[in-house]
């Protein structure tokens, strides 16, 4: 978030999608709150990714809008209560769609009912507790993505069968 407000490493570069989503992963290996019982090293990471084009973008926001659909997924599934047969899962799938490329996070989480997805990439709306979150994470995402990367970000979802967040970015483009 502080790199993005400070306007410093926006410098658009040629990326693989594949190569900055494990880097984040990486850095959501690490995420965790003891006092919320949440650890995001308990959740089972399925990579589905396939041959794709470099994306013209800016690393450092684009993790950054990965690591916020990984960190509200995490916390997501951290009020689920799962079957003993069944584990807190997020599957990544990258798709080359011909002049643009496809990232989905779905995840099995508890879901959102239709007002509450029709509101997330509002500013300042939250479905977490005061003091858990600011609700400025997917409105963040939404304009990096839309307004600096020129892609779509959109999600599915329905309550009790988890959400999915599909982002499409030009290959090889980008805003300027």
């Amino acid at each position: 978030m502080l790199q993005f407000s400070r306007g410093t490493d926006s410098m658009f570069d040629y990326l693989d999608i594949n190569t900055v989503l494990d880097k984040t992963l990486d850095l959501a290996s690490n995420d965790y709150d003891i006092t919320r019982n949440y650890d995001f090293r308990k959740i089972k990471i399925v990579k589905r990714f396939s041959l794709l084009p470099q994306i013209r973008c800016t690393e450092s926001q684009i993790e950054q809008v990965f690591l916020n659909i990984l960190k509200n997924a995490a916390q997501a599934m951290n009020i689920k209560q799962y079957d003993s047969d069944e584990d807190p899962v997020i599957i990544i799938t990258t798709v080359d769609k011909n002049d643009f490329v496809e990232i989905t996070f779905s995840d099995n989480g508890p879901g959102m009912d239709e007002n509450t997805r029709k509101r997330i990439f509002e500013p300042f709306f939250t479905t977490k507790l005061p003091g858990s979150g600011t609700g400025l994470g997917l409105s963040v995402s939404y304009y990096i993505i839309v307004n600096g990367h020129g892609g779509t970000i959109t999600a599915e979802s329905s309550p009790g069968n988890g959400t999915s967040f599909i982002i499409t970015l030009p290959a090889g483009k980008g805003a300027e």
